[in-house]
């Protein structure tokens, strides 16, 4: 088989790799550990693996997924850094430390490994002082944007180079937050989902992903930080806080925890939005979970303009008159749409009656779709009727997995006393948007509230105090799980809820 020498340039880094010609870009790119956008897992769906050859037959853009090399040359690739992704590292959690001048002598790190971003904090254990915060974007994601993707990934024979990338992202984040320590590490505490630990700990995920979707193991994990990355790095004990079913996992509970809901009276519900919308309901006598496959669209996913969480992201819109205005993130000049900016642009045009309730766009739109405005770059950042649709899909899971849950759960809806959105995505969503396409119920919009990075506020709490692991392993064991997938019921509100409010 014929091999080509590729040089890769990205930003400022120039490295050579070599290509089979029966491989495409995005395979050669991951046989060698370099990180590219691929959310659709290399499907040609979501065009966010765009590379540029910048000589040869080939010159031009084109997609790595789509693409394979007929020469030697070189390629320019465009991924998304920690500098340019706003990840959110701060909750509003009733249990979370406020800031405390720290002594520095007793140190612990906590994590929260989620399936886009990894956050770790290096954390003063005896007052809860966080002393330095590291952020960076999960470079599984060259593998898909979803924990389905990943799982399929895994069982097709990737497991070993999703493993090796998420331990070598963990010892970078070990090693930059280690650099101002004045004292050893003392240990760490890991808030992750099902699939993320499923991938570090190198366990098997081929009855993950299909049903009954059973997890190898949902208990607390405890193991030594250089026998769970396999390198002779540093030594400390690993806390790895349990889940409690396939896709509501550790997070979750971490979650839970930081909300002091082993101590709550009320019923009081948390939500996570993300592709696969986990959400937990009770209080410290009974807990029901569940999870439903919302898809990607909340992190910008599937969008035709779609981005993450940068700088330059359209997250907040307003529509008047036919005139659009806009903000993007940092106030960056545009260059795609995020999750928020979706619920936003979706109310807008949806109030506009630019789209019916049935998701259908004005004639004037159909075809070409809702143009915002160009990048920088010259492309026209817009919003189409693909785009609607897959937002309808998501809004649609995430509002019949609620009722599920509360209908399941045999309470009346007066006696709910807190809703929490947990996550990046819940932090800055427009509730009142959020209500108005449908998202959630509108007779609990005054209950709503953002929780922030719940899941890291946990591991920070089991981190500080040995009795909240306790308390996430006692959430954890009375947890019962409600599936959704063959129930008649939720498929009845799965579909009446497609139509917007």
């Amino acid at each position: 088989m014929q091999k080509y020498k590729i040089k890769v340039i990205e930003k400022n880094k120039e490295q050579e790799v070599t290509g089979k010609a029966d491989q495409n870009f995005l395979e050669i790119l991951r046989n060698h550990d370099i990180a590219i956008n691929a959310l659709c897992n290399g499907q040609g769906k979501c065009g966010k693996c765009k590379i540029e050859i910048l000589d040869g037959v080939q010159k031009g853009e084109c997609l790595a997924c789509k693409t394979y090399p007929v020469e030697d040359c070189r390629i320019k690739i465009q991924t998304l850094s920690r500098e340019t992704f706003h990840i959110l590292s701060t909750g509003t959690a009733a249990k979370q430390h406020g800031d405390k001048v720290s002594a520095g002598s007793n140190l612990g790190i906590a994590a929260d490994i989620g399936t886009t971003t990894l956050v770790m904090q290096l954390v003063d254990i005896d007052n809860g002082a966080v002393m330095k915060t590291y952020t960076a974007l999960n470079e599984q994601g060259s593998y898909g944007a979803d924990v389905i993707s990943r799982i399929e990934a895994a069982n097709n024979g990737a497991a070993e180079i999703l493993k090796k990338s998420i331990s070598r992202q963990l010892e970078e984040g070990v090693k930059e937050l280690s650099k101002s320590k004045k004292a050893p590490i003392k240990r760490m505490v890991i808030a992750a989902n099902m699939t993320m630990v499923h991938l570090l700990m190198g366990y098997s995920c081929e009855k993950l992903g299909v049903y009954p979707f059973t997890p190898v193991n949902t208990e607390t994990i405890e193991i030594d930080f250089a026998a769970l990355t396999g390198t002779a790095g540093e030594s400390f004990p690993v806390i790895i806080i349990p889940g409690i079913c396939a896709y509501v996992g550790g997070d979750i509970v971490a979650g839970l925890v930081a909300l002091d809901f082993i101590k709550c009276e009320g019923v009081h519900i948390l939500i996570d939005l993300g592709t696969n919308g986990e959400m937990a309901i009770g209080n410290k006598k009974k807990i029901l979970v569940t999870s439903t496959a919302a898809g990607p669209a909340f992190e910008g996913g599937n969008i035709s303009s779609g981005i993450g969480s940068v700088a330059g992201a359209l997250n907040k819109a307003t529509l008047t008159e036919g005139k659009i205005k806009y903000e993007t993130i940092m106030g960056a000049p545009l260059v795609g749409i995020c999750g928020s900016g979706v619920v936003e642009l979706t109310h807008e045009l949806l109030k506009s009656g630019l789209v019916d309730e049935t998701g259908l766009m004005d004639e004037a739109y159909f075809d070409e779709g809702y143009s915002l405005d160009k990048t920088v770059t010259g492309s026209m950042v817009k919003f189409t009727q693909k785009d609607v649709r897959e937002i309808q899909l998501a809004k649609s899971a995430i509002r019949a997995g609620l009722e599920m849950l509360i209908l399941r759960y045999g309470v009346a809806y007066e006696e709910i006393e807190k809703i929490y959105i947990a996550g990046g995505f819940g932090y800055y969503l427009n509730i009142k948007k959020a209500v108005g396409i449908g998202l959630l119920p509108g007779q609990y919009a005054c209950k709503i509230e953002a929780a922030g990075n719940s899941a890291l506020a946990g591991a920070k709490c089991v981190l500080t105090d040995e009795a909240a692991l306790k308390e996430g392993e006692q959430l954890a064991a009375k947890a019962e799980e409600i599936q959704l997938a063959a129930d008649k019921e939720f498929n009845e509100l799965y579909m009446k809820n497609m139509y917007f409010e």
